[in-house]
């Protein structure tokens, strides 16, 4: 039975992060963030505006990394979360806020087309081209 797209609710990329803790290993599900939460955040951290513009890489963004932490794991704007999130050691903040923003922007097409597009056809490769090599400029002192 066909989906009404206001129905449509898309699985969203999910992985498992597992967190050694004093208790011991601890498994949590984190996931890609709505565009209305990254907006949000985006709006409330403006250096993390600059990441999702690509014009900053994520270290840039330290302050945004709580928000992003609790959003990932379905908790979107939980001053406690977020407090946990900042609590977190370093590296670990880093870790899991980089995987939030992978699942977000996810590299793999999302869209199934329910027709292939046909490819173009290959032209045989002509002997003259070849593009212009480039050579580096030279210094002078």
């Amino acid at each position: 039975m066909p989906i009404s797209f206001l129905e449509l609710v898309p699985v969203r990329p999910r992985a498992t992060v597992v967190i050694d803790s004093e208790a011991g290993p601890a498994q949590f599900e984190v996931a890609g963030i709505s565009l209305a939460n990254l907006a949000e955040i985006a709006r409330k951290y403006p250096t993390f505006a600059k990441v999702v513009e690509g014009n900053a890489s994520l270290m840039a963004a330290t302050d945004a990394m709580p928000a992003l932490i609790a959003a990932g794991l379905g908790h979107y704007g939980n001053p406690e979360y977020e407090r946990q999130a900042a609590s977190l050691p370093p590296d670990l903040v880093i870790s899991l806020a980089g995987e939030v923003v992978k699942l977000t922007f996810p590299q793999r097409p999302s869209l199934a087309l329910t027709e292939p597009e046909a490819e173009p056809e290959a032209e045989p490769a002509q002997p003259d081209s070849r593009p212009a090599v480039i050579s580096q400029l030279r210094l002078s002192s």
